[in-house]
């Protein structure tokens, strides 16, 4: 089936089971702005623009997010009085099936945020605006922001989200243990390097009765991948999203590194890993793991649950070579069925540049992309914060240009992945047919 008649599909099969609860939501999201949309009315003679419109914008996120960026509004409709921000918000999994429902029912929204999982899904059904002409005209100001950060968010010409922050594939580690243990992981480290510090370390603390589990995949596993694939000079997909871009024999290498590191005990079993992310708990921060693979603006949410010393470093080499790169942890896209196309740019160019807002936001969607608000904050964030910033500066050394988009059935692709991944640790395949089996599952889905 054809990737766009296939996501219109699967929309429109949710539009039944989502309508009741999407309803009660955007009621409550108006009710939460009735006192501001009365100031706001009080305001309109003041408009730069003259007559008030509204926009409505949506993210996902936890309640910490959803009350920075309602008070962020608030701001933005103080700034812009005669435009009113409808807010719609929820987790991540209910954001997604939110939006098919929408794209169904062609109300999507005028500002949505975007993961780039789905960004090329959702501008493959010609859904998203081009933002190119609203950056070219200085709606959506972006002098301040360097090509690495936003270069992943184009189609060719067209530029179909800004990113709201950034960050990179990282491992967060507890600096205490690895020191204590004698370890350091200073770029130019190896997969092998893991192997051997993480069973080290194991033999070490259960010699002494106490528990180790090893490296913690976290459950990313298809993102460490991803930049594997990177380091023999391929890409996962090859340059039109129709196929895979990598030989076979990468893919078995790795999957016998990782069978490698659950069977030694240099990482946890599936099932354990699994029942940590489950309960909402982190190995890291219980001091049974040394690190884990985490997107680096993780390291806020994992540093709050410890009192470890934590920290970022660069994900290991392979011959030398690294292939790591920065990428948006968020964007915002404007739809294509906004009919206020230009006030959602100036709340895209709001959330980018303003440097109060940005105070609000302290930069839990990521590294703000404008070096003029990441000089800001600078000694506005915390220390857990600001480990972050300092992160991609270091990661900027260590990079290779992004890859392209990924393809439309990037997520059922994923899926397969994790699904392969986990038969793969449990024992019941070997690498080899795993990556038989993931290969044809790929094409299949891509074609």
């Amino acid at each position: 089936m054809k990737k766009g008649l296939l996501f219109l599909f699967v929309a429109l099969l949710l539009l039944v089971t989502a309508c009741g609860g999407n309803d009660q939501d955007e009621r409550t999201d108006a009710n939460d702005n009735q006192d501001q949309s009365s100031e706001n009315e009080s305001n309109e003679n003041d408009s730069e623009d003259g007559d008030q419109v509204s926009i409505r914008v949506a993210w996902w996120g936890n309640q910490e997010r959803h009350d920075m960026t309602l008070e962020a509004i608030m701001l933005f409709e103080e700034l812009h009085p005669n435009i009113l921000v409808q807010p719609e918000y929820t987790g991540w999994d209910g954001y997604w099936e939110r939006l098919n429902t929408q794209a169904a029912g062609r109300n999507l929204p005028d500002v949505i945020a975007m993961d780039n999982s789905y960004l090329n899904e959702y501008n493959s059904n010609d859904l998203l605006v081009d933002l190119a002409p609203l950056i070219a005209d200085g709606t959506i100001n972006l002098d301040d922001v360097e090509d690495v950060y936003q270069e992943i968010n184009h189609d060719g010409d067209r530029v179909l989200a800004v990113a709201s922050g950034a960050n990179a594939l990282a491992l967060v580690y507890n600096a205490e243990l690895l020191d204590e243990y004698g370890y350091d992981l200073e770029p130019g480290f190896t997969y092998e390097d893991l192997y051997e510090l993480n069973l080290d370390i194991k033999n070490q603390m259960e010699a002494n009765g106490e528990e180790y589990f090893g490296y913690d995949f976290a459950n990313a596993e298809y993102e460490l991948f991803f930049n594997y694939v990177r380091q023999h000079d391929m890409s996962f997909y090859n340059e039109d999203g129709s196929s895979l871009g990598f030989e076979e024999h990468v893919l078995v290498d790795y999957f016998d590194w990782v069978v490698r590191m659950v069977e030694s005990g240099a990482a946890p079993s599936h099932d354990l890993m699994m029942s940590y992310i489950e309960g909402g708990n982190s190995m890291v921060q219980e001091g049974t793991s040394a690190m884990q693979t985490a997107a680096s603006n993780q390291i806020i949410g994992i540093a709050q649950g410890t009192d470890f010393e934590l920290d970022l470093t660069v994900l290991p080499v392979l011959d030398g070579t690294h292939a790591n790169y920065i990428r948006p942890s968020m964007s915002f896209s404007v739809t294509q069925h906004s009919e206020q196309q230009e006030a959602a740019a100036k709340f895209i160019d709001f959330i980018t540049n303003n440097l109060e807002a940005n105070e609000i936001l302290q930069a839990e969607r990521g590294v703000p992309i404008s070096s003029a608000v990441r000089d800001h904050l600078s000694d506005k964030v915390s220390e857990t914060v600001e480990k972050t910033f300092d992160y991609l500066e270091v990661v900027a050394q260590y990079t290779k240009e992004a890859d392209p988009l990924s393809p439309p059935g990037e997520t059922e692709v994923r899926g397969a992945f994790g699904r392969t991944i986990e038969v793969l640790k449990y024992g019941r395949i070997s690498p080899e047919e795993a990556a038989s089996d993931f290969m044809q599952q790929a094409e299949n889905i891509l074609n």
